[in-house]
């Protein structure tokens, strides 16, 4: 989880400050006691703005305590990152191909996390965040 790698992350933000960094999986964030705590680490990154995390993944964190459609996630996690980064640095992710073996597939895993958002914030973090990161799907340059 992120714990492990914290301290590490925290000097490539200070140290490169224009570097951008994304963070998968939510940041690896189970839904425990440990994660719960990874968790706050992974809020208080929030101050730097080159930071970015990931939607994706949402069966990788829910342990044994919550399934598809996630609803302990969207409350516990998902929610709390949208108030402290803002829907202009998540990203949604769904860990392909893992998550066809998931329920709800591939499609389950991107409707749940449309269906958090209202219209601007889906456009944010459905697409327009990885297009300013990385560039628009099909540009030539």
């Amino acid at each position: 989880g992120l714990e492990l790698h914290y301290d590490d992350i925290l000097a490539l933000i200070e140290k490169s400050p224009d570097t951008q960094l994304v963070l998968d999986h939510l940041g690896f964030c189970a839904l425990n006691e440990k994660g719960d705590e990874a968790f706050k680490q992974l809020l208080a990154l929030s101050k730097y703005p080159n930071v970015s995390v990931k939607v994706s993944a949402l069966f990788r964190n829910t342990g044994s305590v919550d399934s598809f459609p996630y609803d302990r996630i969207k409350s516990q996690r998902f929610e709390p990152l949208l108030e402290a980064f803002g829907p202009g640095r998540l990203m949604v992710g769904s860990d392909f191909p893992y998550v066809l073996e998931t329920e709800g597939g591939y499609d389950g895993a991107i409707n749940t996390v449309k269906s958090w958002l209202n219209k601007d914030d889906a456009e944010a973090v459905l697409f327009g965040t990885a297009e300013r990161l990385f560039g628009k799907w099909g540009a030539l340059e």
